[in-house]
C-alpha cells in the first residue's frame, strides 16, 4: 500500500471515530435533556394536582350532608383519577431516576433482601409467599435489587384472582449468571400480552379495576439491564406466571449476558 494509501486510510478512520464521537455526544445531551424534561414537567404538575386533591377532600368532608349519592361518587371518582394522576408523575420521576442514581454494587445476602422485600409488600393472609432456603450472595445495588423482588411480588399480589394464593421465589446458576424465578398461581397472561407488560404505563386490565400506574415492571427491566442482565416471563392463562431475571455471578457489561445451562444453586 502507498503512503498516499495509508494516508487516505488513516483520515477517513479519523474522519469516522470524529463522527462517532460527536453521534455519542449528541445522544447523550439528548438523554439529559428527556432527564430534565420529565423531572421538570413532573414537579411542575404535582403542584396543581396537591392542590385538586386538597379540594376535593375539603368538598367531599364539608358538604357531605348535602350533595346526593351521585355528588359525592362523582367526587370519589375525580379524587381516584388525582391519585392516578400522582401515581403517573412519580412513575415517570422514578423512572427517570434509575439511570441517574447509581449506589456502589456490594456483596447482598439474598435471603435478608428477600425477608425484606416481602415484609414491605405484606402480602394478605390468603397468599403465601415461599423462598427457596439456600440463596446465593450476589453483587448488586442494595436499593435496587430490593426494588426488583418489592416489584415483582407486587405485581403477583395485586393480580391475584385464587381465593388462596401462592407465590414462590428461585434460584438456578446458569452458566456464570444467578437465575431468579418469582412464580405466582393467578390468572396467567396470554403471550400477545407479555412484551407488552413490560412497556411505560401499560397494564392488562382497566386501570378502573386495578389500581396500577404500569411502571414496576418497565423500572425493574431497565435495573436488571443496567446490571447486566435479562429479564423476561413465561406464563399459561389461567395457570399462572413465572417472572425470571438473571444476575451475572462477575458483573460484566450488560451485553455480555447469556443464558444457557441449567443446574441448581
Amino acid at each position: 500500500m502507498t503512503n498516499q494509501a495509508n494516508a487516505d486510510l488513516d483520515s477517513a478512520l479519523g474522519q469516522t471515530e470524529k463522527n462517532q464521537s460527536q453521534l455519542l455526544a449528541e445522544i447523550e445531551s439528548i438523554n439529559q435533556e428527556l432527564k430534565d424534561f420529565a423531572y421538570i414537567v413532573s414537579h411542575d404538575l404535582k403542584a396543581p394536582l396537591r392542590g385538586i386533591k386538597s379540594l376535593v377532600e375539603w368538598l367531599i368532608a364539608d358538604y357531605a350532608d348535602k350533595l346526593d349519592e351521585e355528588g359525592t361518587n362523582q367526587l370519589n371518582m375525580l379524587a381516584a383519577r388525582v391519585e392516578r394522576m400522582h401515581n403517573l408523575i412519580e412513575g415517570v420521576l422514578k423512572y427517570s431516576r434509575v439511570a441517574q442514581q447509581n449506589e456502589d454494587r456490594l456483596p447482598i445476602e439474598m435471603n435478608e433482601v428477600l425477608a425484606e422485600a416481602i415484609d414491605l409488600v405484606a402480602p394478605p393472609d390468603n397468599i403465601t409467599v415461599k423462598t427457596q432456603e439456600e440463596m446465593p450472595v450476589i453483587e448488586f445495588e442494595p436499593t435496587r435489587i430490593i426494588q426488583v423482588f418489592q416489584n415483582l411480588l407486587s405485581n403477583a399480589v395485586k393480580y391475584m384472582d385464587k381465593p388462596q394464593g401462592e407465590i414462590s421465589i428461585g434460584c438456578t446458576e446458569e452458566n456464570g449468571f444467578w437465575k431468579f424465578s418469582v412464580k405466582d398461581n393467578g390468572p396467567g397472561i396470554e403471550e400477545k400480552h407479555r412484551q407488552r407488560i413490560f412497556q411505560m404505563f401499560q397494564t392488562l386490565r382497566p386501570k378502573d379495576e386495578v389500581e396500577s400506574a404500569g411502571v414496576g415492571l418497565t423500572v425493574t427491566k431497565k435495573i436488571v439491564e443496567m446490571n447486566g442482565g435479562k429479564i423476561w416471563i413465561e406464563s399459561e392463562p389461567g395457570q399462572g406466571s413465572t417472572f425470571y431475571f438473571t444476575v451475572p455471578m462477575k458483573q460484566k457489561e450488560p451485553q455480555n449476558a447469556k443464558v444457557q445451562t441449567n443446574t441448581a444453586c
